[in-house]
């Protein structure tokens, strides 16, 4: 996988640091691989990597955005998806998918696993600014 593939999904900036954000029981939480100070760790879960949270007050105020990933491959616009093997998924709808070695996928859509340091693919990552989930939604719902 790519890193840049991997930080996909809801995140939030916390004394000048980018982390994952995750509901957690009725509360949210911030989530490193790393040791990092104001963090646990979690629990050990077998076959996962380390784990450390950091529990968000209630009231607390912090940047809250959702990273995604769309790219060119070969002239094609794609959205990208994490894959295995150093592999991204590409998704498009782009009807010149197949003679570029795309797969059926859906109705009027393709998909390829593509290596993510081909030369041919281009990948933009867009974070766009949400509101913190606990603050604006009953029950803290995105």
């Amino acid at each position: 996988m790519t890193g840049a593939l991997e930080k996909r999904g809801l995140h939030a900036r916390w004394k000048g640091a980018d982390y994952r954000l995750e509901r957690k029981g009725s509360g949210w939480v911030l989530q490193t691989d790393r040791a990092t100070a104001g963090f646990e760790k979690v629990a050990f879960t077998k076959h996962a990597p380390e784990r450390f949270e950091r529990k968000i007050d209630p009231t607390e105020k912090l940047e809250c955005f959702r990273i995604s990933h769309a790219g060119v491959y070969r002239r094609i616009a794609v959205e990208l998806s994490p894959s295995n093997q150093g592999r991204v998924m590409a998704v498009t709808k782009d009807p010149r998918a197949p003679e570029n070695g795309f797969d059926s996928f859906e109705r009027d859509a393709w998909v390829k696993l593509i290596p993510a340091d081909d030369r041919d693919l281009r990948i933009t990552e867009t974070r766009t600014p949400v509101p913190a989930p606990w603050l604006t939604a009953p029950g803290g719902r995105p």
